[in-house]
Parts: C-alpha cells; structure tokens; sequence
C-alpha cells in the first residue's frame, strides 16, 4: 500500500493500460467472428457463383433457343390433351335424316351378320345368341321409320351410332356366348319431351350417383350392355375399353351368377374429373389389372351374365379457352 501511495501516479497509469489491453483484447474477440462470418458469407456467394457459371442461365442464343424449343413441347402436350378432351365434339356427324335413318338400317343388319358369321379358333360356326330381330341398341328403329326432323337430335343419333358399333367391336371381339341386351340413354325421345314440356324420362338413364355428368362442364352419353360368357371374356371386353381408342369409361358392372344371386361392383362417388383424367393415362378408373391377383376369375369357368354400364365422356371447354390456350 505504501507503494501505491508513493507512486500513485505510476499505479494510475498502469491500471489504465490494463483496462486498455482488455478492452482491446475484448475488441479483437468480437471483430474476429464478424470477420469469419464475412469469410463465411464470400466462400458461400462464391460458390454460388462458380455454380451459376456451371449452369450458363445467361440469356445466351443457346439458351434461349432451348428455352423456346421447351415451350413449343409444353405448348403441343396442352393442345394434345384439349384435343382428348374433345375426341368426341371431332367425331363427323350428318344432320340428314334420311342418311342417318339408312345408317341406322346399316347398322342393325351388319352386326346381326356379323353375330351369326363368328367362328372358333378351329373355323367351325360359333355364333354369338342374340334375341330375335335384335337391334344392337336401336330397338325403336328395327323396322324403317320415318325421318326426324330436329338436325341436333339427328347428330346425336348419329354419333351414338358411331359409338355403340365402337362398343359392339370391342364386345364381340372379347368372344361372348350370347349378346342378350344393349341399352342407349334414348335422348331424341328426351329432346321432344323438353319441347312439349313433359319432365318424364323414357329408356335407359345412368344412375347420377355413378355419372361423371356436370352440366356445362362434362357432358356424357351412357350405354349398358349386358351379355352372357366366362370371365375371359369380361376381362377381353373392358381390356379393350381401356386402349381408351374413344374416351369410354366404365361406370359400374353386375355380374349376374347362375344360382341367380348378383354382384355390383361399381366406383365410389367422388370428383368426376378424377376418375375422368386418370382414364387419359390408357386405363379407366375400372381397368382391369393384369397381377396375378386380379387375374383370379370372378366366376370360375361358369357361364354368367354380366352387365357393364359405360359413359361416353366429353368434356365442354369455354369458348374463351379454346381461343386463348394459355
């Protein structure tokens, strides 16, 4: 103490420089990991960049030229699936009644030819059974009526034709024992009934609980068809549907066993669209699966009745859509 006292001065000074040294010790700490986190921060932006001349984005002939090649791809993809979309609006359609009605004619007498000319695979006579004077889903028509007159129910009578002989191929093809009923939704009786203000439906009507119909976005046409065979060829008919040559979709199916009991399988209700565009991948929401599972006969080696309801799928775009596809 008596040190201090004596040199109070020279203690004064030398505790300053120690709080000095601390200070700048302190100071030094600080400034050191600031300098390590630029450190960080210009290795990091400096790999960043190395990356980005790896990747040459600059807007150079190149790249700009690869980048219009992606857009033009992108942009036929878009219009290859709006065309799928409308596969159905494409079909040609006559509004002449008088062809349509021989169309029809044509049409009942070519696939009842065809029933009776089915051979087996040893060339023998097959035919498929049919009911007596079977019209293939155009029962009204069996004998030559008179012409309608409406040009649009004369189109749409047209374009189910076109489609029940799509379905009609494919079903013979899957080498039924008997065809013993086709149903269409009966829409020229349906368009007079609007007309004349009755609300009553006649024929076949899809179940709307089933439907993939939304008015003013998907309209659809429905088919039933119900025939007798093996469970071969069941499996041969909705493969067939399902290479999806026309946007079919199968809606729900009944197999009716020979002890008379009955089995439904039909899809869950849920968004349309979605059983819809999974269809556009080549299979429908019902397509049969080819695992070793799904290969397991429904009905073994018993000839039973199946009943398989269809839709017609057509999807109605906007005007506005079709003019601006972005």
């Amino acid at each position: 103490m008596d040190f201090i006292k004596k040199n109070l001065v020279f203690c004064l000074i030398v505790v300053i420089c120690l709080l000095a040294c601390a200070a700048g010790a302190f100071l030094a700490y600080t400034e050191s990991g600031s300098v390590q986190s630029e450190a960080q921060k210009a290795k990091s932006a400096q790999a960043q960049l190395n990356n980005l001349l790896v990747a040459s984005p600059a807007p150079s002939a190149d790249n700009v030229a690869a980048s219009e090649q992606n857009v033009a791809a992108l942009k036929a993809e878009l219009e290859k699936i709006r065309s799928d979309l409308q596969r159905g609006s494409r079909m040609n359609t006559s509004s002449d009644g008088v062809g349509v009605m021989a169309g029809i004619q044509q049409y009942i007498s070519e696939y009842q030819r065809r029933v009776a000319d089915v051979v087996d695979a040893d060339g023998e006579p097959a035919p498929i059974e049919t009911p007596k004077d079977f019209a293939f889903g155009f029962q009204e028509y069996i004998e030559t009526g008179a012409p309608l007159q409406d040009p649009k129910v004369i189109a749409t009578l047209d374009k189910q034709r076109q489609i029940l002989s799509y379905i009609v191929n494919q079903l013979i093809d899957s080498n039924p024992a008997a065809i013993t009923a086709i149903k269409r939704e009966v829409l020229e009786v349906k368009s007079a009934d609007d007309k004349s203000g009755k609300s009553g439906k006649t024929g076949f009507q899809i179940s709307s609980a089933i439907s993939a119909r939304v008015p003013g976005a998907i309209d659809t046409m429905a088919y039933s068809v119900t025939f007798t065979g093996y469970t071969a060829s069941l499996r041969a008919f909705l493969n067939n549907l399902a290479q999806f040559d026309l946007p079919i979709v199968v809606r729900s199916i009944e197999v009716q066993r020979p002890q008379g009991s009955a089995t439904t399988a039909a899809p869950k209700k849920g968004n349309a669209l979605d059983d819809i565009f999974g269809a556009f991948g080549g299979a429908s929401s019902t397509t049969v699966e080819t695992t070793e599972e799904a290969q397991k006969p429904i009905i073994e080696e018993n000839l039973s009745s199946f009943t398989v309801v269809l839709e017609f799928i057509e999807i109605i775009l906007p005007q506005n859509a079709e003019q601006n596809p972005s």
